[in-house]
């Protein structure tokens, strides 16, 4: 498995654990949805990375 579908499982294992936590807090400001948020940005921002050295 590459780098990039490991990314990728992992973004999606995180945006699945966001969408049950939404459902279960008040504020999305809760703060696991705050790190749960900020985990994502940091694995969409690495695969953003890796598909722009691929073109």
């Amino acid at each position: 498995m590459t780098r990039m579908d490991e990314i990728v499982l992992k973004i999606e294992e995180i945006r699945q654990l966001m969408h049950g936590l939404m459902d279960n807090k008040a504020l999305l400001t809760d703060p696991e949805l705050v790190a749960l948020s900020q985990k994502l940005d940091g694995l969409l921002n690495e695969y953003n990375k890796l598909t722009c050295r691929k073109i």
